[in-house]
C-alpha cells in the first residue's frame, strides 16, 4: 500500500506562524518561506485525483483540499506582501488566477472552493475551515486538517466561528439575528436544494440552531441581518480595521425558486448636481426629475418582497431629500419591513444623514470615484468629514460602492485604468444581472445601468401590471441575457454594457407578457 499523504511540515509551519487568535504572522511566514515552498511542492506532487490510493477515505480527500486551499492562499499573499487585503493584489485575480498545482493540475482558489470543495463534498462546514486571508474568515487553524475525525474537527470549527459575537449574535428582545455574510453568500450550502430565498433563510437558521444549541423553533421567525464582511488582511501585525466607510456588498440574490422580487431599484431621473464622464445614466444638472407618486410606490410594494431591499437612486436623491423621506414613510406605513438603500454622491452630506436618521433600517452607498476623488471631482472636505464622523458613530449604515466602472451611459466609449475594469476584478465582461427598476414615470425597466435607454428589450411592465407578470418578465430578461445578449457581446468583442449602449438595435427583443389588472395578454415587443 502506498504511504498516506502526510502534513507534518504544514502543521509545523502553522504552529509557528498562527497566533492564538487565529491570525497570521506574515513577517514570520516570510522567514519560513522555504518551509512554505516545500508544502506547496508536496501538494503539487500528489492529490486525491493523481494518487487516489494515498487518500483512501472521503475525509482524507476533503482534508487534502482544505489544506491545499489554505496553503495556496498563504503562498499567494506572501508573494505580494505587504498588502492590506486580498483585493489589493497586482492583477486583481487573487481567487481566479491558476497559480498553483495540485497533483499535477493547475488550479485557482476558486477552482478548489467552488468546483471541488463545494461541488464534490456535501459539507457546509468547509466554510469554517478554509481561510482566504481576510478578517471576515474563520480563524486560521494552527495545525493541518487530518482525515481522522475530520467531521468532529469541522463541527468544532463551526461552533468556534458562531461563538464570536461578530459572526453570530441573537437579539431575542428585537427578534433579530445577526450572522456572518458567509451565510448569505453560500445560503444554498447550508439549506441544500431549497430553491427560494425564504427556504434558504430557514435553512441557515436551522444550521445556526444546530451548532449553537438554540432551539430552531425559538428563532425560526426572527429577522436575519447579514453582517458586513471584513476583507482586511488577517495580519497579526495589524489591528482589524472596521472603518467607518466599508465596501458595500449586495444584500439580496436571485434564487430560482423565488416568486417575487427580492430587490427593486426606484429611479427618480438623472437630475444630478455632478456631471461625471463615466455616469451610466448620463446624470447632470440638465437631467430630468419626477417625484414619487402613490401609484408608483403602491406598485413597488405590490411587486417587492415585504422583507426585500428597496433601492433609491438617480440622479442624486439628496437633491429631493424630503421627497425620499416621504416615500420611505409611505412604504413603511403600508407594511414594508425590509432594507432601504440610498445611492448618493454624498455632496449634500447633511441631507443624506437626515434621510438615514429618518429610518433605522436604511443605509447609504457612496459613489467610489467621488468619495476617493478618482476619475471624478472629490467630495468637499467638510462633507467627507461629516459623513465619516456619522458613519463611525453608526456602524453598518454608510458604505462605499464598487471600484469598477462600467462601459454604460456616458462611459460606453471611455477607456478606464486596468484596475477599474470589471474583468480585472474577476467580474467578467458580461451582464451583471441586477434586479430591475421602477421609474417615477411608472415603467419597469430591466437594467439600472440602462434606465435612460427606451427600448422594448427592457420593458418589463408599467404601473398597473400584475406583479407576477413583472416577475416572469424579469425571468425572461435573464434568459435573454444568457442566450442572446452575452453571446452577441462576445461575438462583437465588447462588454455586454457596450453591446446594449451601442448595438442594441441588432438584437431581437425578448417576448414579454403585458397585463393590466386581471387581463393578461401576449404582445409583440414594443407595443404600448
Amino acid at each position: 500500500m502506498p504511504e498516506p499523504f502526510r502534513y507534518d511540515v504544514w502543521s509545523a509551519l502553522l504552529a509557528d506562524v498562527v497566533t492564538p487568535e487565529g491570525k497570521v504572522d506574515y513577517a514570520r511566514l516570510a522567514e519560513d518561506r522555504d518551509l512554505l515552498e516545500r508544502v506547496v511542492a508536496e501538494l503539487g506532487a500528489a492529490s486525491p485525483d493523481s494518487d487516489p490510493a494515498r487518500f483512501p477515505t472521503e475525509e482524507d480527500r476533503l482534508a487534502y483540499w482544505l489544506n491545499a486551499y489554505n496553503a495556496f492562499t498563504l503562498h499567494a499573499i506572501l508573494a505580494e506582501y505587504p498588502i492590506t487585503s486580498v483585493w489589493k493584489t497586482r492583477d486583481g485575480q487573487f481567487f481566479q488566477r491558476r497559480r498553483h498545482v495540485a497533483g499535477g493540475r493547475a488550479v485557482s482558489l476558486d477552482d478548489i472552493e467552488h468546483e471541488i470543495l463545494r461541488g464534490q463534498f456535501a459539507e457546509p462546514r468547509i466554510h469554517f475551515a478554509i481561510n482566504c486571508g481576510s478578517n471576515g474568515c474563520p480563524p486560521m487553524r494552527p495545525a493541518a486538517y487530518e482525515g481522522a475525525r475530520l467531521r468532529e474537527t469541522l463541527g468544532a470549527a463551526a461552533e468556534q466561528f458562531l461563538g464570536s459575537e461578530w459572526n453570530c449574535r441573537i437579539d431575542h428582545a428585537a427578534q433579530r439575528i445577526f450572522v456572518s455574510r458567509i451565510f448569505k453568500m453560500y445560503a444554498e450550502d447550508f439549506a441544500g436544494e431549497a430553491g427560494t430565498t425564504e427556504e434558504y433563510r430557514r435553512g441557515v437558521l436551522r444550521f445556526v440552531a444546530r451548532h449553537t444549541g438554540v432551539a430552531f423553533e425559538r428563532i425560526a421567525d426572527y429577522e436575519v441581518v447579514y453582517n458586513v464582511y471584513d476583507w482586511g488582511l488577517n495580519d497579526a501585525a495589524r489591528t482589524p480595521h472596521l472603518g467607518p466607510i466599508l465596501f458595500h456588498e449586495p444584500v439580496e440574490h436571485f434564487a430560482e425558486g423565488d416568486t417575487e422580487l427580492r430587490e427593486l431599484h426606484l429611479y427618480e431621473g438623472n437630475f444630478c448636481n455632478r456631471t461625471c464622464a463615466w455616469c451610466t445614466i448620463n446624470g447632470s444638472p440638465q437631467g430630468w426629475y419626477e417625484r414619487y407618486s402613490p401609484a408608483v410606490l403602491d406598485q413597488a410594494l405590490a411587486t417587492l418582497a415585504p422583507d426585500g431591499n428597496l433601492k433609491f437612486y438617480g440622479g442624486e436623491p439628496t437633491l429631493h431629500a424630503e421627497e425620499i423621506e416621504r416615500a420611505i414613510r409611505y412604504v413603511r406605513e403600508r407594511g414594508f419591513r425590509g432594507l432601504v438603500t440610498i445611492f448618493s454622491n454624498g455632496v449634500k452630506a447633511e441631507r443624506l444623514i437626515d434621510i438615514l436618521e429618518s429610518d433605522p433600517r436604511s443605509e447609504a452607498v457612496l459613489n467610489y470615484s467621488i468619495y476617493h476623488g478618482r476619475d471624478a471631482e472629490p467630495l468637499p472636505p467638510h462633507a467627507k468629514a461629516r459623513l465619516e464622523a456619522w458613519a463611525a458613530a453608526h456602524p453598518g449604515r454608510i458604505f462605499q460602492g464598487y471600484k469598477v466602472l462600467f462601459h454604460a451611459g456616458a462611459g460606453a466609449a471611455l477607456e478606464y485604468d486596468r484596475d477599474r475594469e470589471a474583468e480585472f476584478h474577476g467580474l467578467g465582461t458580461g451582464c451583471v444581472r441586477c434586479f430591475p427598476v421602477l421609474t417615477t414615470k411608472g415603467r419597469f425597466h430591466a437594467c439600472p445601468f440602462a434606465a435612460e435607454i427606451d427600448a422594448p428589450h427592457y420593458d418589463l411592465g408599467r404601473v398597473g401590471t400584475d406583479p407576477q407578470v413583472v416577475f416572469r418578465n424579469y425571468r425572461t430578461f435573464r434568459r435573454w441575457v444568457d442566450e442572446v445578449l452575452d453571446p452577441a457581446a462576445r461575438a462583437h468583442g465588447v462588454t455586454s454594457c457596450q453591446m446594449c449602449h451601442r448595438h442594441l438595435e441588432e438584437l431581437p427583443a425578448p417576448s414579454y407578457e403585458w397585463s393590466l389588472g386581471r387581463v393578461v395578454a401576449r404582445v409583440a415587443p414594443g407595443l404600448p
